[in-house]
């Protein structure tokens, strides 16, 4: 599946061609057995190239971590170290783009964790081709044969990857031939796969139950006090965070559906999982982590958060989830009242629940949630208005009704 017009060819590519030509040898790809890599200790870290952040090193992974049958799970040590120090290590967050079709190739890219979807355009839908993971060479063919992108490749989640030149990577391939048998094998397996989901990627079947629904939003994300660098680096602290937050709780976010909002994210947490448990002790956790977070944050990277949960059905759909519930939830973390207390009390965190929450897992909760620092609240609908709970964590915190 190689599209697109011949580019230009202002530097050397005779060994990057020779090296595709020999292992693509035009439909005559055969599956042939590959000999695996030696089972020797991993050599030490090299240092990262040009382009990468300053003292960086790139580790090579262990060599069990990744699936006999894909691209770097098949290199020996030599040949990952080799590699390594051709390339700059990257990590493409949620919905990043890898490689976008019809753009010049002009790298490769190495998964090293994390899943990317591979599709193309279709007037106003998109047609999935197949999915990436661990391991896996990503573009290889339009780079050596210097074509433009024939698909789009996009990360579902967070992607750690090794992007290396085009021009490096043929000559890579013409100091080591064994990598082209690699290469026919991936080839092969591709031309026969079928183009579903991995399973981790697949969503439990809760469409239409009652999930536990969690928004948080940005306080000032968009304040021209800010550059995008403040705000990519305030937005990764957020992610940062929830993550250790749940983990603390005993929960992995990354078994939860999570989107990410712009200036906050929407994570859905399956009926199967308790709301007391998102609760607590994953909210006093949060405001901790916020707390160490602003006290050593310059005021850019200051992060005031505001965070609303709710329950009810949530419905998923080819594009993502939907439903009443998640529009409420929506309105509670944008409620005027919320973000007058914020604005007022400088509060790290600001959580707003629902009046059914409150009532029936806040009042009872056994553990650090106290009831007693919530305070009602009134969030508006285009339709109507609600009672909801608010509480504030740091800052000049002490709340009244409003």
């Amino acid at each position: 599946m190689i599209t697109g017009g011949l580019t230009f060819l202002t530097f050397p590519v005779v060994s990057m061609t020779n090296a595709f030509v020999q292992y693509m040898r035009a439909g005559t790809v055969q599956a042939a057995p590959i000999e695996p890599p030696p089972g020797a200790a991993p050599p030490p870290p090299v240092a990262a190239p040009a382009g990468s952040p300053s003292g960086d090193l790139i580790e090579v992974p262990r060599s069990a971590s990744y699936d006999g049958t894909t691209f770097w799970g098949s290199l020996t040590p030599d040949e990952r170290h080799t590699l390594l120090a051709l390339a700059r290590r990257h990590v493409f967050r949620k919905e990043d783009t890898l490689c976008c079709e019809g753009g010049p190739a002009t790298e490769v890219i190495v998964i090293l964790s994390g899943w990317t979807r591979v599709w193309v355009d279709e007037g106003l839908d998109q047609r999935i081709l197949a999915f990436r993971g661990a391991g896996e060479l990503i573009g290889e063919r339009a780079a050596l044969m210097v074509k433009d992108r024939s698909a789009n490749v996009t990360a579902e989640g967070d992607v750690q990857a090794l992007r290396v030149g085009a021009r490096d990577f043929g000559i890579f391939l013409d100091a080591h031939p064994r990598v082209r048998a690699v290469l026919e094998q991936q080839v092969y397996r591709r031309q026969v796969e079928r183009t579903e989901p991995p399973v981790s990627r697949t969503l439990p079947d809760w469409s239409g139950g009652n999930c536990t629904i969690l928004i948080t939003d940005i306080t000032g994300f968009s304040s021209p006090a800010r550059t995008d660098a403040d705000r990519r680096h305030v937005l990764d602290a957020m992610y940062r965070l929830l993550d250790e937050s749940f983990t603390a709780s005993g929960l992995r976010l990354a078994d939860f559906y999570e989107e990410d909002r712009g200036d906050g994210a929407l994570i859905v947490v399956p009926p199967t999982t308790p709301t007391e448990a998102v609760i607590d002790p994953m909210l006093a956790r949060l405001a901790a982590e916020l707390r160490r977070h602003n006290r050593r944050a310059a005021d850019a990277a200051r992060m005031q958060l505001r965070a609303a949960l709710h329950v009810g059905p949530v419905q998923r759909g080819p594009k993502g989830v939907s439903g009443i519930s998640i529009i409420t939830a929506r309105r509670m973390v944008d409620a005027p009242a919320v973000k007058r207390r914020v604005a007022d009390t400088g509060a790290d965190l600001a959580f707003v629940t629902s009046d059914f929450v409150f009532e029936t897992v806040i009042t009872s909760a056994p553990g650090f949630v106290d009831p007693g620092r919530y305070a009602r609240v009134r969030v508006r609908l285009k339709e109507a208005s609600l009672s909801a709970w608010l509480t504030l964590e740091g800052g000049e915190s002490r709340l009244r009704a409003v």
